[in-house]
């Protein structure tokens, strides 16, 4: 059996180092990589500050970086070490869930081959370190509470995987509601070489509560984090939990009918697994799968119902690790069963189905994602991850040392210029910046920056991640695209848009999108109208206007463009929200400056002696102008 788990471990570190290099390194790798090459000091002080999670992590990476380098392979090979090791770990924790019932071996091969597990096993973040401490804690966990043993490793691991995650606290309650309710139950072990059931429960008591202790200024961070993290929402609806068994099977990577085939035999392993731990008496073992396959899931909702960030993601290092040690040792339990019956020998055949077909599955999954189709999770929809690679590739082929490289959003201009050595001046917008942050977008102000960075320049690159959370209004794209002439770019790198533009003739840059018409109007809370244009195209008018904070505001505004009738029927009118709907304005920070587009459809293109009104409402009703009325009335041109 030991040359079995030998050879699984080896497929578990062959599958994680094949094809490793497939697809470039993303904006979340190069943030922590980027970091790690600055050292302990200043490189930790900025993740502390700027990252999702605390520097654990990081800072194994910079001693790594230290010793191995910065390079693609180089930074991935630590997640694939990471990755190995927790194989044995879960076999571990799979043996002493079953009480040496099963080898351990199912759980190994299902942890080896599901994909979810070999693609954070490859990727330059926390998860790889997340998912060894998060299995080793359950395991001191489950020694504590059966034993007596382990208190030690169980705070000092459960602190690390905290550092290493804050999510890994949704295994913490995994773990700590089943120790909770095993010890109040009194349950006790017939052995006689593990500690007295009182020992057992001061030690569990005692782990906890230094642990809950320790965990104080992790909590404060995390909450701090929450509420200046600008990707953190909150009512995820219901309906996203379909995508888990997407994301943690192989339909990202498999059409139908296989991903749905993989969502059954999968079931059907788990099934298994609860119905004969259960049917054998086994009720700690059935109350550990129930807890660690429903927990997570619930926890993570609650979570993100409060205010949060939700991906399916977060999970892998609570119900992942639930999911193929219920699986796994659903395939060896009817392995085990009695050859002697017809029923038991129709058991085994299932157990046997059952691994052949997951591992029929995964494999196949796992090549496809090997050929650099990794995808990337949120909330509802899946992204293949960004080729800043072959961004970077094309541009150094066709650049010139007066070309100018602007990253919108500015937070992966690191990224771009991980793989970017050339002449180019390269820059981001928002300016300055290593993070999304929705208190930095680009706004008008953001076009003086862009003159200045591109002034000398006679072509600019306009690369394009993300934009519609930097870059809320679209400004950059539709100045540039409108003003500008627009080069031929003869690539379409994945999840990255390239456009290529010839700065003659269109300056000053940042002169190119102010008001025709200049009015600065206030309203009765710190919004302004800073003026309007008017442009005719046929049947379509298109009105822009442009806004300004004064101060924080409350609400979420909308926006309307009445054009009316000299007798005040509404001959054509949009309603949007105002900013834009991943930048409303409750979230604008005082001095924001925008620009709104509005579209009328006007029949025979022309409406003489028609009045153009606008204005701002909610749901309460319209925001009225400083003087009083409920709409400002724009003279047409």
């Amino acid at each position: 059996m030991a040359a079995s788990a030998g050879v699984a471990i080896l497929l578990t570190f062959w599958l994680r180092i094949w094809h490793i290099n497939a697809t470039s390194l993303w904006y979340d790798e190069i943030f922590v990589l980027v970091h790690a090459e600055r050292g302990l000091i200043e490189g930790m002080r900025e993740l502390f500050l700027n990252d999702n999670a605390l520097p654990l992590h990081g800072f194994l990476l910079a001693m790594w970086v230290q010793v191995a380098g910065s390079g693609e392979f180089a930074a991935r090979y630590l997640s694939v070490l990471l990755g190995t090791i927790t194989a044995p770990l879960v076999y571990r924790l799979s043996r002493a869930v079953s009480g040496r019932r099963i080898s351990g071996l199912g759980t190994l091969l299902a942890y080896a081959t599901l994909p979810i597990f070999v693609y954070y096993s490859q990727e330059v973040r926390m998860y790889a370190l997340a998912v060894p401490l998060t299995v080793a804690f359950a395991w001191s966990g489950w020694r504590l509470v059966t034993g007596g043993k382990a208190a030690g490793a169980y705070t000092t691991l459960g602190l690390l995987m905290l550092m290493a995650h804050p999510y890994t606290g949704l295994a913490w309650l995994v773990v700590g509601l089943w120790g909770t309710l095993w010890i109040l139950a009194g349950y006790r072990i017939p052995d006689d070489h593990v500690l007295p059931l009182p020992r057992r429960q001061r030690s569990w008591w005692h782990a906890n509560l230094l642990l809950v202790t320790l965990t104080v200024p992790i909590l404060l961070w995390a909450r701090w984090r929450v509420e200046i993290d600008a990707t953190a929402v909150s009512a995820i609806p219901v309906a996203a939990i379909q995508w888990i068994p997407v994301f943690f099977g192989v339909g990202q990577y498999l059409a139908q009918p296989w991903s749905g085939v993989f969502v059954t035999i999968t079931l059907l392993a788990i099934l298994a697994t609860l119905i004969l731990c259960l049917s054998s008496g086994s009720w700690r073992q059935g109350l550990w799968h129930l807890l660690g396959l429903s927990i997570p899931i619930a926890g993570l909702f609650l979570l993100t119902s409060i205010k949060a960030k939700w991906s399916e993601r977060y999970l892998v290092p609570s119900w992942g690790i639930a999911l193929v040690v219920a699986v796994g040792s659903g395939w060896e339990l009817l392995l085990q069963q009695d050859a002697a019956h017809w029923k038991a020998r129709a058991l085994r055949a299932l157990g046997a189905l059952l691994a052949l077909s997951w591992i029929g599955l995964t494999l196949p999954a796992v090549a496809r994602q090997a050929e650099g189709t990794w995808a990337i999770a949120l909330r509802d929809e899946w992204r293949p991850r960004p080729d800043f690679r072959e961004t970077a590739r094309y541009i150094s082929e066709h650049d010139d040392p007066a070309d100018a490289i602007v990253v919108v959003g500015g937070h992966a201009s690191a990224t771009l210029g991980y793989y970017y050595d050339g002449p180019a001046h390269l820059f981001g917008l928002p300016f300055d910046t290593q993070i999304l942050d929705k208190r930095r977008i680009v706004d008008l102000q953001s076009l003086e920056v862009l003159a200045r960075e591109t002034e000398g320049a006679q072509r600019l690159w306009l690369v394009l991640w993300q934009d519609h959370l930097a870059d809320p209004t679209g400004l950059i794209q539709s100045v540039l695209v409108e003003r500008c002439r627009r080069l031929p770019v003869y690539t379409n790198p994945i999840n990255v848009g390239l456009l290529l533009f010839d700065l003659d003739r269109c300056r000053p840059l940042d002169r190119m999108a102010d008001p025709a018409v200049v009015l600065e109007i206030p309203f009765q809370a710190p919004i302004r109208l800073l003026g309007y244009d008017v442009i005719r195209t046929d049947e379509t008018w298109e009105v822009n206007l442009w806004w300004e904070a004064l101060g924080p505001l409350s609400e979420d505004y909308s926006a309307f463009v009445h054009l009316t009738g000299p007798d005040g029927t509404i001959v054509a009118q949009h309603d949007r929200l105002a900013g834009a709907e991943h930048y409303p304005t409750g979230t604008w920070y005082p001095g924001v400056r925008l620009r709104n587009r509005f579209f009328l459809d006007v029949p025979g293109s022309d409406c003489p002696n028609c009045r153009l009104r606008v204005g701002l409402y909610t749901a309460r009703g319209r925001l009225l102008v400083f003087e009083g009325q409920d709409a400002i009335e724009l003279a047409i041109p």
